[in-house]
């Protein structure tokens, strides 16, 4: 791979990033519930999406349904959590999907795990009850618990997509208007919400933008860089969005050793992953 075409995917990773780090800041921002603001942002993420992709053969298969709901499930309750825990519990949380893509090799495709992958597993394991520990007020644990099920999802997003049979552009546009359907109806029939124009036009730019946009650069990257670059890089979003949230909101979080023990232990793995497919 050439230098110049790397470094331009570098580049793009690390703004998708970038906009990936104010989809949580953007929804705790707003009043507007959770499930309104996915609803809202997905309409103008999928439309990013159907306009970039319109020259694309669909292929519609159970399995792209499948990880459309997947998909779907993930964002919902990453937008929910951050409504209910901190922006950098959310976001470092969501983060542990590697460990659990682990785990789906070694559940579904019987892979024997090394003792690397067990040490990171181990590690994220301990994190994980670190910052359950170290938030025991009820609001923050339901947070917490969604965002650690984002994380689940976030993984089986990886997992599924990777699948040579998968149409994950399918998948993806299938994701939002479940979220508008979804989410919009439980609106609608459930809550009380009075709209205001400069919040909505938040909401939708960072569907445009944050979703939608970010969407594009992540997959034109992933393309021009190498697999280990792209997730390294895409893990400033944990650096960035508590920076935007301590800027912003004056939020700090009390489980930064959780945070240092997840981040270093997914960083681990990363690396021994991509050290074993260049040996391999």
């Amino acid at each position: 791979m050439k230098k110049n075409v790397q470094y331009k995917g570098n580049l793009l990773i690390l703004g998708t990033a970038f906009l990936w780090s104010f989809v949580g800041i953007i929804t705790k921002a707003v009043s507007y519930n959770a499930l309104t603001v996915t609803g809202i942002s997905s309409i103008m993420a999928a439309l990013v999406l159907l306009i970039y992709n319109r020259k694309h053969v669909w292929r519609v298969t159970p399995l792209a349904v499948w990880t459309g709901v997947v998909i779907a499930v993930m964002h919902i309750c990453f937008m929910v959590a951050n409504k209910h825990t901190t922006v950098t519990n959310t976001i470092v949380l969501q983060y542990s999907s590697p460990i659990f893509v682990v785990l789906y090799y070694r559940i579904f495709q019987k892979r024997k795990l090394k003792r690397q992958q067990l040490l990171a597993v181990g590690v994220c394991f301990l994190a994980l009850l670190l910052f359950f520990a170290g938030e025991l007020t009820m609001r923050n644990m339901f947070g917490n618990a969604l965002a650690v099920l984002s994380g689940i999802c976030f993984a089986g997003e990886f997992y599924l997509c990777a699948k040579p049979e998968n149409d994950a552009v399918v998948a993806h546009v299938l994701s939002h208007i479940i979220c508008i359907v979804v989410c919009l109806s439980y609106t609608g029939l459930f809550v009380r919400q009075e709209y205001d124009w400069k919040q909505t036009g938040l909401v939708l730019l960072s569907g445009v933008l944050c979703i939608g946009l970010a969407g594009v650069t992540y997959t034109i990257g992933c393309r021009m860089t190498t697999a280990l670059n792209a997730n390294l890089i895409a893990m400033s979003e944990v650096i960035m969005a508590p920076v935007w949230a301590f800027l912003l909101f004056r939020e700090r979080a009390g489980t930064w050793p959780a945070a240092v023990l997840m981040v270093g232990a997914i960083v681990y793995e990363i690396w021994f992953e991509a050290k074993e497919e260049r040996q391999g």
